[in-house]
């Protein structure tokens, strides 16, 4: 058995640290957003979104979570492959949701800070008609994509791991994806991303001319206080969701691919990989929270 340096014991601490309060973060933003339904109302197309958004991620901080509890604790061996495609599936499954569900946020919120005549006012009572059968498209899409594609999954067992129970043993993947699945998958991730650049540079320029505007009312009325409108402090922070959700998604999209067994002489790359795998679901929840989340039910 190899023993953890102080760098593996470090990272493996602060990912169980960000594992736990990613899930407590995001059961309070699924309850804040769901808690309508006690009421008997009728749930806004925000709270819809949000709620789909808090369940993927704490869907992919479980997976991995478990995952890692479960090398620790040795009980990889007793489970065979069967665990480490279980923890996999529903990793894969809640990271393209959360692609999905980020994208449909973006997009909603871009058509709802538009000028509200036109074209915008029947595509804002549109996107609002179908938020709710959006987000069960991307639940079933998603589920069934990862059901019948055909991927490989290969589980070496990595009898140099650092598991701290003595078993020595952790779950590794070589994912190997045929050329006929690969390339529909690929498009439909640069859709959704494309899609998610484009509204968000859409609220940007909005933003922009807000300011200017705001600036131009300003020197005219010295008297006049700054205030940021509900839409405006909301299309902020969905605009720092997707600064932190690209960057994310590309790195653990490389890790992935390459397939953990390449970083198998590194564990505290490994580490650090799967800290990065978990930074978006667990923050993201953190920024809506502190940022106010109920903003986001105001557009309507």
């Amino acid at each position: 058995m190899v023993q953890m340096t102080v760098d593996d014991m470090v990272l493996k601490t602060t990912f169980l640290l960000q594992v736990g309060t990613g899930l407590l973060a995001n059961s309070y933003l699924l309850f804040l957003h769901s808690s309508v339904l006690l009421t008997g109302h009728r749930p806004k197309p925000s709270d819809l979104i949000l709620s789909n958004l808090a369940m993927a991620n704490a869907l992919v901080l479980l997976s991995k979570g478990a995952q890692q509890v479960t090398e620790d604790m040795g009980l990889v061996r007793a489970l065979e492959g069967s665990g480490c495609r279980v923890f996999f599936y529903f990793h894969r499954v809640s990271r393209e949701l959360s692609l999905c569900t980020t994208s449909l946020l973006s997009c909603f919120q871009a058509v709802t800070v538009s000028p509200r005549h036109g074209l915008w006012t029947e595509l804002r009572r549109w996107v609002c008609k179908h938020v709710g059968c959006s987000c069960l498209f991307c639940w079933t899409f998603n589920l069934t994509i990862s059901t019948i594609s055909p991927i490989e999954i290969k589980v070496f067992w990595d009898n140099n791991s650092d598991s701290s129970m003595g078993s020595g043993i952790s779950c590794q993947y070589v994912v190997a994806v045929s050329g006929l699945c690969a390339i529909p998958l690929s498009v439909l991730g640069a859709l959704l991303m494309t899609l998610m650049v484009v509204a968000s540079l859409h609220m940007v320029c909005l933003l922009h001319r807000h300011h200017q505007k705001v600036q131009h009312i300003r020197s005219c009325s010295l008297s006049l206080t700054s205030r940021t409108s509900p839409e405006m402090r909301a299309t902020h922070s969905i605009l720092l969701l997707v600064a932190g959700f690209i960057p994310f998604y590309f790195l653990n999209s490389i890790y992935i691919f390459y397939g953990t067994k390449s970083f198998g002489f590194y564990p505290w790359l490994q580490h650090f990989l799967k800290l990065l795998a978990t930074c978006f679901p667990s923050l993201s929840p953190l920024v809506l929270i502190f940022r106010n989340p109920r903003t986001l039910c105001c557009c309507f």
